[in-house]
């Protein structure tokens, strides 16, 4: 009974390996996507930040297809060698809240024409957009749609 039990756990690991494989040759195939690796506690819950890998979308033409609650995967604007993965909390038009350090009233921030607002989920310790200001669209490279390790989920459009 026991190696027909470890039998199936093989199999079913194989399986799960090839439909991780299908669905990312998919995307890539179709969408021009891509895969990304995500380290750092920046993004936690969403992702672990330990070796996650994602399946991100390329988004030509931009502008109109980054919407607020989205997962996108941007150069880093003060270091342009480096990508980070943050969530769009706002967009062109849309006015932010900073709480800049010792101060206790917040800063509104609009979000200038052709930028976004980017943050961590996790902003105890995210660097984001709080650090560096909107986001000009022409850094954001593409959008995460699915998670494939350490386990294979959709990436939900939310703000947590």
């Amino acid at each position: 009974m026991a190696v027909a039990v470890a039998s199936w756990r093989k199999a079913l690991r194989g399986a799960a390996c090839f439909v991780r494989g299908v669905s990312c040759f998919y995307v890539v195939y179709n969408y021009g996507g891509f895969l990304s690796k995500v380290d750092g506690p920046s993004m936690f819950p969403t992702f672990t930040g330990r070796g996650d890998w994602v399946v991100a979308e390329a988004l030509p033409g931009l502008s109109d297809r980054v919407q607020v609650g989205d997962v996108v995967i941007s150069t880093r604007p003060i270091q342009a060698d480096e990508n980070i993965i943050k969530r769009v909390t706002a967009v062109e038009g849309q006015t932010v809240n900073v709480y800049k350090a010792g101060s206790l009233a917040p800063v509104q921030i609009q979000v200038p024409p052709g930028h976004v607002w980017l943050q961590g989920d996790n902003l105890i310790l995210s660097r984001d957009s709080r650090e560096y200001g909107p986001v000009p669209l022409a850094l954001v490279k593409g959008r995460v749609i699915a998670q494939l390790w350490p386990s294979m989920k959709w990436v939900e459009r939310k703000l947590k």
